[in-house]
């Protein structure tokens, strides 16, 4: 599966495997690729909006050139008028206010993931969400005899902090964790080592 997003001189694509996200950016700076496991993508949101400098100085430059000469122009003996670089000075600098991109930051232990922030994006970002809990259910959603139960509790409340357990699969869990720690002090828990790890999910 495969997510493409372009605005402006941005150009962002996602593809989804089944163990990686793969990133790609291209931007007006360069360009930048890398992979990562989906769990290595944070839960924290940060949002940048970008705007082109080159507009806004060039706005401004036009501006002060264009007010300077119609200033001499008032001073002079010709008839005063606007000087038509205040004009394209304007024209810039209104650009520049309007013309933006707004993004949706998705930290990363190699670095931000930038999501345009639209209809696409809230797309990209549940998807992503999405494989994130799953991966994180298939590698940490267990019940392990050889820990204690608090290492067990603590990790499921652990996924329940990063988003991969809802309220009630928590309780469930620790639920779990309690009836399995009452059984081994019964003393029917199984002896076989390979049967002390099970999966959930």
């Amino acid at each position: 599966m495969e997510i493409s997003q372009k605005r402006h001189s941005n150009r962002i694509r996602f593809r989804f495997g089944d163990e990686e996200l793969e990133y790609q950016l291209q931007d007006s700076s360069g360009s930048r690729a890398f992979s990562l496991p989906y769990v290595d993508v944070s839960r924290d949101r940060q949002t940048l909006e970008e705007r082109n400098q080159w507009l806004r100085n060039a706005g401004l430059l036009w501006l002060a050139l264009g007010l300077g000469l119609t200033a001499m122009s008032a001073f002079g003996d010709d008839p005063f008028r606007m000087s038509f670089w205040v004009w394209i000075g304007l024209a810039c600098y209104g650009a520049y206010w309007l013309r933006r991109t707004r993004f949706v930051l998705l930290p990363s232990e190699k670095g931000n993931l930038f999501v345009i922030d639209d209809a696409e994006g809230t797309r990209i970002i549940q998807e992503i969400e999405s494989r994130r809990a799953a991966q994180f259910l298939q590698r940490y959603d267990f019940i392990n005899a050889e820990e204690s139960p608090q290492q067990q509790q603590n990790r499921f409340r652990w996924l329940h902090r990063e988003g991969a357990l809802s309220d009630t699969e928590l309780q469930q869990r620790l639920a779990m964790v309690a009836t399995s720690e009452a059984t081994t002090e019964s003393g029917a828990g199984s002896a076989d080592s390979d049967a002390s790890r099970h999966l959930l999910n």
